[in-house]
């Protein structure tokens, strides 16, 4: 009798862990990284603001048509602020029609993104950083 005590007790358990996972993926909202329009994720992508606070288990998208770009993670402002790319993960490769979804994961505020194609970090201004909201 306790024995199938405690495997309804672990049974509802993991019930209650998995509907809570199950909201907190619902309520995941998706921010496309520079706006509207055939190809958001482009030159001038600096001045992008988020329509609302980005949060963990929410998803940055990002998508191009037409021009080579890539998408990159910086691992910190210098990096960012130099498109320094030597320690960054690589999150595409370049290619003239892309789409990328990217996970927030942590609370680590800002994340720095860029696109690593010849002069488009530093003389086209391709590259953000996004705000996360604990």
């Amino acid at each position: 009798m306790a024995r199938s005590l405690s495997a309804i007790a672990l049974a509802a358990a993991t019930l209650v862990v998995l509907l809570c996972a199950t909201q907190s993926e619902a309520k995941a909202k998706t921010f496309t990284v520079g706006g509207r329009g055939l190809s958001p994720w482009g030159f001038g992508v600096m001045t992008w603001k988020p329509s609302a606070p980005i949060h963990k288990g929410d998803f940055l998208k990002f998508s191009w048509k037409g021009i080579p770009h890539d998408v990159w993670l910086m691992n910190n402002v210098d990096a960012y602020n130099n498109c320094n790319f030597s320690a960054a993960k690589k999150k595409t490769g370049i290619t003239s029609f892309g789409s990328y979804m990217y996970k927030v994961t942590s609370t680590a505020s800002p994340l720095y993104f860029s696109c690593s194609v010849i002069g488009h970090c530093k003389a086209d201004n391709m590259k953000v950083a996004i705000p996360i909201t604990a």
